[in-house]
């Protein structure tokens, strides 16, 4: 099938499934649970090619801008099922069944209990790495140690263990929390219950806040190539220019990106590749 055919249909899938219609935007919370997990992977603020949580809630595209808070009041205050839309994206966070990550463009993605399987053996490939020294800064080992040794634990309390309280400390401190976050080797959600005024994370390992068997269910090879095709399949297309920003770890997934596209399981036309489902629906 021709790109341009090929394109138009995906275009309109995408509205449809990614609710981007005032008449299908999501209005309750089961609505939203269930569609976190028809996805499998969705953005929680949108902007990119994945399904945009706040672009469902509003039914229509939304992107952060420069106007900082400003842009955010257009949904945050939305009511879902009585509840503001800002307090119910940080519930989706704090779910036993939805993690929140930066694995996709190093913002924040909400990966659904479905895709934990496959996952885990990308994460072990690295948490493996890290415990032979061959990936992270010192910093980062340090974070990744002291929450093993005391568990879940919320940022400040977190900087107050690594001495790292002062405002110099700052910003790397936050930049190796948001690499770990990248690889998912530890994830957070914001403390339910903090003191007055203060919002903060508390994290976890993955291991600390997934439970799944001790043997995984994918290789790490495949788990790749199971996590791209579930991906696309999520966003419906994409240019193929851009696969190589959306995830730490590129290098592997263009060689199963390639095999995908030879086994028939994504499809490549033109610039883009599209879900294999694509083919099927009628024109």
């Amino acid at each position: 099938m021709r790109e341009d055919a090929l394109l138009k249909k995906a275009q309109t899938l995408r509205v449809q499934e990614h609710r981007l219609k005032p008449a299908l935007r999501l209005r309750t919370v089961e609505e939203v649970v269930d569609f976190i997990h028809a996805r499998g992977i969705v953005s929680m603020l949108g902007g990119n090619e994945l399904p945009g949580l706040v672009s469902a809630l509003m039914g229509r595209e939304w992107k952060p801008t420069g106007k900082g808070f400003t842009s955010w009041l257009d949904w945050w205050s939305i009511q879902i099922s009585g509840k503001n839309a800002g307090h119910l994206v940080a519930d989706m966070a704090r779910r036993n069944d939805i993690v929140a990550t930066r694995i996709f463009r190093n913002s924040k993605t909400f990966v659904s209990n479905k895709l934990w399987p496959i996952l885990d053996p990308i994460i072990r490939h690295y948490q493996d790495l890290a415990r032979k020294k061959k990936i992270l800064s010192q910093l980062e080992w340090k974070i990744l140690q002291a929450l093993g040794e005391k568990g879940p634990t919320r940022t400040d309390r977190l900087r107050t263990t690594l001495n790292l309280e002062g405002k110099q400390h700052t910003s790397k401190f936050h930049g190796a929390l948001t690499q770990l976050e990248r690889l998912a080797i530890m994830v957070d959600y914001e403390d339910p219950k903090p003191e007055k005024h203060l919002h903060a994370s508390i994290w976890h390992l993955w291991g600390q806040r997934v439970s799944l068997p001790d043997t995984p269910a994918f290789t790490y090879e495949r788990a790749l190539a199971e996590l791209l095709e579930r991906t696309i399949d999520a966003c419906v297309f994409a240019e193929e220019k851009e696969l190589r920003r959306w995830f730490g770890w590129n290098g592997e997934l263009m060689n199963a990106k390639d095999d995908l596209v030879a086994k028939g399981r994504i499809l490549r036309a033109g610039r883009f590749l599209f879900a294999r489902r694509i083919s099927g629906i009628a024109s």
